[in-house]
């Protein structure tokens, strides 16, 4: 019987990489290295079974460094000495279950971060495999691969932030984003281009009662308490959208209601 891997299609979760045998279909992975994971087993005369039954995760190494008696010497340049231990980790390897996981997680977040030069930016994180490696290091403090931070961050959200905390920027309420993305659900779906259509479609609707939170009473120039949202969050769609402050009339002054 002879094996071999080929490449059969591209989806929203990534390449996907078929095992044949004899030309048959009998298998497919959702990356390269998995995939000749399993070959390899198959090769060495294992069934298909075997060869994807899951193998057992060793336990970490500990190690424990051992507490000697010092040279007086070093007695008088140390004046206390403390028993170390220090845990062997593991490198972090790809997980195609764990990646369809984190794919398949709905996620509406908004989060607003900072880079090295200061410079700061928004970003809607809807579905963490789409994120960017540069968005991912943006987002994310710890993780050293792409996959690595998409866990990290899934972990984030899937546990409703009670595990250890690694999101770098400031995330808007759940009351924000939640009436931000209805603000933009609007936007898109009109096909408008600028903030003033959504606000004049909103008002004509009579739906500012559904935007508690970041609605506003703007004054521009002579035009006062004019509908619209909080110069904050006008700032959030323009970023989210990649869309200009349209060059329209400055804000002189707004006010919640």
């Amino acid at each position: 019987m002879s094996f071999k891997i080929n490449r059969i299609s591209n989806n929203s979760l990534g390449t996907h990489y078929g095992i044949f045998q004899n030309d048959e279909l009998i298998h497919h992975e959702f990356s390269r290295a998995a995939a000749e994971k399993v070959l390899g087993k198959l090769q060495t005369g294992k069934t298909l079974e075997e060869a994807l039954k899951p193998e057992p995760i060793p336990k970490p190494e500990r190690v424990i460094a051992r507490l000697v008696k010092p040279q007086v010497s070093l007695v008088k340049k140390h004046k206390s000495l403390f028993t170390t231990a220090v845990t062997a980790e593991k490198k972090f390897e790809y997980d195609p279950v764990l990646y369809r996981q984190i794919a398949n997680f709905k996620v509406n977040e908004i989060v607003q971060v900072i880079n090295r030069k200061g410079h700061r930016s928004t970003i809607h994180i809807t579905n963490i495999v789409k994120l960017s490696w540069h968005q991912l290091q943006l987002l994310v403090s710890g993780g050293s691969t792409k996959f690595e931070k998409q866990y990290l961050l899934y972990k984030e959200y899937s546990t409703k932030h009670q595990a250890h905390r690694v999101l770098k920027g400031m995330s808007l309420s759940q009351a924000e984003s939640t009436e931000i993305q209805a603000y933009i659900d609007i936007f898109k779906a009109n096909g408008f281009s600028k903030h003033t259509q959504v606000n004049d479609y909103i008002t004509n609707n009579s739906l500012w009662g559904h935007f508690p939170t970041i609605r506003s009473l703007n004054d521009h120039g002579e035009y006062k308490e004019i509908e619209g949202i909080e110069p904050k969050y006008f700032e959030v769609v323009c970023r989210i959208l990649n869309i200009s402050g349209e060059g329209g009339r400055s804000l002189d002054h707004f006010k919640k209601y």
